[in-house]
């Protein structure tokens, strides 16, 4: 299971969506150690309506950004933020019906999607974001 440890190598140089992105990291963080540590759903279901809440804000956010910038690769960048909002609807609804399984699936889902997400679509996204900043400047 990749562990969620935010560092600067994943950054996307552009301060606001980097603290979203490590509050995600840390959110993540902490719903796959109660995991880890075998908490009953009672104990990481609370975390994990907040990963999914933060998440949501967060893509709404970017999504806002991009639009605002006329992101010529929103629609794309949106439907992999769509990806995890069905995925993530998907899994509270199995743990709140009770499948044990459901969470450390969608823990694991997270750790590779945010992984290549950010490596590749929030660094795109970014660099589009900042280079639109600078045109507005000069």
């Amino acid at each position: 299971m990749r562990p969620f440890h935010w560092t600067q190598a994943k950054s996307v140089f552009v301060p606001e969506l980097d603290a979203e992105h490590r509050n995600l990291h840390d959110l993540a963080g902490e719903l796959q150690a109660s995991i880890s540590d075998g908490a009953p759903t009672s104990v990481y279901l609370p975390g994990l309506r907040a990963l999914v809440a933060a998440a949501e804000d967060h893509f709404s956010h970017e999504e806002r950004m991009m639009r605002s910038a006329h992101y010529r690769l929103l629609k794309w960048h949106k439907s992999q933020h769509d990806t995890v909002r069905t995925r993530g609807a998907a899994c509270l609804d199995r743990i709140e019906n009770g499948d044990t399984q459901a969470a450390g699936e969608l823990v694991e889902f997270l750790g590779r999607w945010l992984h290549d997400h950010l490596a590749v679509a929030d660094r795109m996204m970014a660099a589009a974001l900042r280079a639109n900043a600078r045109r507005r400047v000069a």
